[in-house]
């Protein structure tokens, strides 16, 4: 009988004990979120939380965060758009540490573990998506009305609201009727309203041609032809449109996901070019016009060439060139009797190989980097065909090619280095003594007299002889 007292001893003390076990494990329950659809398109993603509500279990209440006060709305539920509590933080955001902070790398999800009941305010940072503030509630109520950890996963799709659209281009030192390859990046936004969803990427073109061989990239997919549709053109600018909206889904599947358009324009004329790209997440101007869009730009080179005479400073008129470029003859079409020309295709018309300096000098428009090799056909009146031609390099090392595109006006060094300037010297044709001089007549006087001294002489000799 006494063993049997022991033994339910022991065992009312193991109860005892693992009800406690629970209890303290009850007690150190914690919440989990779990944050989904943030893009790839940044290396890193930070999410910040702030806790601006917690659960005191002394009284059973909810005690909010003196700065969340009138801007908190009891009714919260795990995706609430937390719009309304983005004024009201930032304006003492700097005065606040976060609770917690996680880091997504390359749009892969977080999970947020360890936190207290309440309700939290989510902050996501990105380098290139900008993100709508997000809101957590991580506690809930048990049967008996009281306020307790919620235990179960919490999940939160990442709300990218707007987002950096980047523009960019193969090349910035450009001539004309040269073949680009542009790429417009942008990502596939969170909308909460999907019936009045709209998701278009806008591309706005000045001396470019209408784009052509264009490919759409959604996420990890592989590329698919698209195509854009002209909104508007004037003059030399037009602007085109991609309608992408079927890409907001009722289940968000696209969200976050990174858009990549690629496709080629060709410059038209010499003035280069403009690009700039925007989507419908962008924030306009009262006048319609997005703000800040990446915008890309191409510049053509040019080369003035000038014929001296042999002292170097005397401008010789009415010299003909042909200019080559890597053993290739180059066209181009007359924009100016001055002698001004710009580069074409020898299929366009009036497209000559033949430039005419009929005042001593040739400005030949719409070139890239490059040796130019200047080649004389036919001198000045009085000079010699220069038969060694001239060279003129613009942008030796290609230093120019990429590092243009970001450029809109060119410095001083810049126009320096893209205007450059050539020159031959032709020699004068070697005197004759036939051109007017008293030489020629001294010589013909001469001529006569020996001529008719030598008659003279015959006819004397032969009287004499007919004498004898």
């Amino acid at each position: 009988m006494k063993n049997f007292k022991k033994v339910i001893a022991f065992v009312l003390a193991a109860v005892m004990m693992m009800a406690m076990s629970v209890t303290a494990f009850a007690a150190d329950s914690t919440a989990t979120i779990k944050i989904t659809n943030i893009s790839e398109r940044d290396a890193e993603t930070k999410f910040d939380l702030y806790q601006i509500a917690s659960v005191n279990k002394a009284t059973n209440e909810i005690v909010i965060a003196d700065w969340a006060k009138d801007a908190y709305d009891e009714n919260l539920e795990p995706n609430f758009d937390a719009t309304e509590l983005k004024n009201a933080f930032e304006a003492v955001a700097s005065n606040l540490t976060a609770d917690k902070t996680v880091v997504s790398n390359n749009g892969a999800d977080v999970t947020i573990t360890g936190l207290k009941a309440g309700v939290y305010y989510i902050k996501a940072i990105g380098s290139v998506v900008k993100y709508s503030p997000m809101v957590a509630v991580t506690y809930k109520t048990d049967a008996n009305g009281n306020y307790i950890v919620n235990t179960n996963v919490i999940e939160l799709k990442a709300k990218g609201s707007t987002n950096i659209v980047t523009k960019d281009s193969n090349d910035g030192l450009v001539r004309a009727g040269q073949t680009i390859e542009f790429t417009i990046t942008s990502t596939v936004p969170y909308m909460a309203n999907k019936q009045n969803r709209e998701y278009k990427v806008f591309d706005k073109e000045t001396n470019l041609s209408a784009p052509t061989n264009v490919k759409l990239t959604v996420g990890n997919a592989a590329p698919v032809n698209a195509s854009f549709e002209l909104v508007s053109e004037n003059e030399n600018t037009a602007l085109y449109s991609m309608n992408l909206s079927n890409l907001i889904t009722a289940d968000d599947r696209n969200a976050g996901k990174t858009v990549v358009i690629t496709y080629e324009a060709t410059v038209v004329g010499v003035e280069g070019y403009v690009n700039l790209a925007y989507d419908s997440t962008f924030d306009f101007d009262e006048n319609g016009d997005p703000i800040n869009p990446p915008t890309v730009y191409g510049h053509p080179a040019c080369i003035t060439f000038i014929k001296y005479a042999e002292d170097g400073t005397t401008i010789l008129n009415g010299a003909e060139f042909e200019v080559s470029k890597n053993g290739e003859t180059l066209y181009f079409v007359v924009t100016s009797n001055d002698g001004i020309y710009h580069l074409a295709n020898s299929s366009v018309a009036g497209a000559t190989k033949t430039l005419k300096a009929p005042y001593g000098k040739v400005l030949l428009l719409g070139l890239d980097e490059g040796t130019y090799h200047f080649t004389e056909t036919k001198a000045p009146e009085g000079y010699s065909i220069n038969t060694a031609g001239v060279d003129v390099t613009i942008d030796k090392d290609n230093k120019y090619s990429k590092a243009l595109i970001a450029v809109k006006e060119l410095n001083e060094q810049q126009k320096k280095d893209l205007q450059k300037e050539g020159w031959m010297v032709d020699t004068k044709l070697s005197s004759l003594p036939f051109t007017g001089g008293m030489g020629t007549t001294i010589f013909t006087v001469l001529g006569v007299a020996i001529m008719v001294l030598a008659s003279a002489l015959y006819f004397a000799t032969k009287k004499k002889a007919s004498v004898n």
